[in-house]
């Protein structure tokens, strides 16, 4: 394998690990990693160490244009030559707190292993642990976990995937993406030993809003006067005395928490469509990325913006095979 095949394989491993915790426009940023994994496993072990910058912060399809999250991102990979990979990701991130203007910090522990059952397939699964500093906001912090399983069909430059998950923490839910991009790779671009890679892609993001409805109202219900508002509306007092007339037992607050999280449940369904552009320059053991991306909500609550969010993303690693 050259030194251009193998530089490219590390440097998108890292580049996708920069946002499994906070996927947005995530899936063609994610799986370019497996894709070149699949095709080009390294039959050695290495390390690739990674800094990169994003002007805001994103969350299964969700952003904000009004609060900007930018973030920094460093990062240190191991790749084992029998496919197991081990990554550690530290962020800063600006406006995150519960007041949305101070930094927060983040850990995120992930490992992986790559199985490639057939020559153009690949299969990856992967678990990651998130640590988040004291001072983070409640909406940030909501997942602890993440369950993750990744299938990559990669033939010449045609690249087709899905990706599903599972978000454990202080709420809990699934999120898929199906994607499709296409790799054109440019060596010796501008003068002998520089490389570029190009990665025109989209990606349609699935996933249900029912974590977060469940997270708003239990920010509402530490009111004390939420109830109290809830009962001035004339359908919902009438259902709440029908409700404890049939269960003598139940007071107001049960019947109206329950009312709330059948009024909370939501469909799994697609929740926005990404359009990417990344650049991916390569210089030996270094290399530098660039990227572009255009997220469309898709089915918003009432509550949160469906104007489209823009993304930029730069960032410089370097590699180091280890014998």
């Amino acid at each position: 394998m050259n030194n251009f095949r193998v530089m490219k394989t590390v440097l998108a491993v890292v580049i996708s690990y920069l946002f499994m915790a906070i996927p947005g426009c995530f899936a063609q940023k994610q799986e370019w990693l497996h894709l070149e994994k699949a095709g080009n496993r390294a039959k050695f072990n290495s390390m690739l160490f990674s800094v990169d910058y994003e002007n805001n912060t994103s969350l299964l399809g969700i952003s904000s244009n009004e609060i900007k999250q930018p973030f920094l991102a460093t990062s240190s990979t191991f790749f084992s030559r029998w496919g197991a990979d081990l990554s550690v990701v530290g962020y800063l991130v600006d406006n995150s707190d519960e007041s949305y203007e101070d930094l927060t910090g983040e850990l995120d522990l992930i490992i992986g292993y790559t199985w490639e059952p057939t020559k153009y397939l690949s299969i990856y699964p992967s678990y990651s642990h998130f640590f988040y500093s004291s001072n983070s906001g409640l909406l940030k912090s909501l997942f602890s976990d993440d369950l993750r399983l990744d299938a990559d069909f990669n033939y010449k430059f045609f690249n087709l995937g899905l990706s599903a998950g599972y978000f454990m923490g202080s709420q809990s839910t699934f999120y898929a993406a199906l994607y499709n991009y296409y790799t054109i790779d440019l060596q010796r671009f501008i003068f002998r030993g520089l490389s570029l890679s190009i990665q025109p892609g989209i990606d349609a993001n699935l996933g249900s809003y029912e974590y977060l409805n469940l997270y708003y109202l239990d920010k509402l219900k530490q009111n004390e006067s939420f109830y109290t508002y809830l009962l001035t509306y004339p359908a919902i007092r009438r259902y709440v005395l029908f409700q404890m007339r049939q269960n003598p037992g139940l007071t107001k607050e049960e019947v109206l928490d329950e009312y709330l999280r059948e009024v909370a449940q939501d469909d799994f369904k697609f929740t926005s469509l990404c359009i990417n552009l990344p650049f991916y320059f390569i210089l030996g053991d270094f290399g530098i990325n660039i990227g572009l991306s255009a997220m469309v909500p898709l089915g918003m609550p009432d509550y949160l913006s469906d104007e489209v969010q823009f993304f930029f993303n730069i960032g410089i690693s370097y590699s180091l095979m280890l014998k």
